[in-house]
């Protein structure tokens, strides 16, 4: 990984192509430039009086799912989006797009197994979460089918986000920090 120095404006454009939350400056720069993931030979421009010889990328090893997850959630932490967030629940909103977006069926099952002993944490949709209870104040995860209740407070907030993150496997570093965050 290089790390490249862009002005305020080339950065913010940049920023403004983004299509998904945890999406790397990487993926879209590749996706504007319109160049694949997979590494392919790169020969430099040569001019006809001077010969160089060809020189070939090395291809990185695929990298590992996981691997992908927990930079995608530190990317999302590190992110002006989520810096700008001054409530706790636009960060967990933030948070559970996130790692929906990152597995959705793994975020599924985690939601399944994730209610309290009187109340239902998520739903396919908001009057579910209100059959529960008038004080729920359910809001929409963006990017996702659910709904999920808003109305408690930042620990119960950290709870399920650890629940999710620990059934989607994740270090529980990262958890500790994601969860410190909210």
């Amino acid at each position: 990984m290089k790390t490249i120095e862009v002005d305020d404006e080339l950065y913010q454009y940049i920023a403004s192509q983004t299509r998904h939350i945890g999406e790397s400056a990487s993926d879209i720069l590749r996706r504007m430039l319109k160049i694949s993931a997979v590494s392919q030979p790169v020969t430099p421009v040569t001019k006809d009086v001077v010969s160089q010889p060809s020189v070939v990328a090395q291809a990185k090893p695929a990298v590992t799912p996981a691997k992908d997850k927990v930079r995608a959630m530190r990317e999302l932490l590190l992110s002006d989006e989520y810096a700008e967030q001054k409530k706790a629940v636009n960060r967990f909103m933030l948070v559970l797009s996130t790692l929906y977006s990152l597995d959705n069926k793994a975020f599924a099952e985690a939601t399944e197994s994730l209610h309290g002993r009187t109340r239902v944490y998520f739903a396919g949709d908001e009057q579910t979460l209100l059959q529960n209870g008038n004080q729920t104040k359910p809001k929409h995860v963006p990017g996702t089918p659910y709904w999920v209740i808003t109305n408690t407070n930042t620990g119960r907030k950290c709870s399920m986000i650890e629940h999710i993150m620990q059934s989607m496997q994740f270090p529980a570093e990262l958890i500790e920090k994601v969860c410190g965050t909210i």
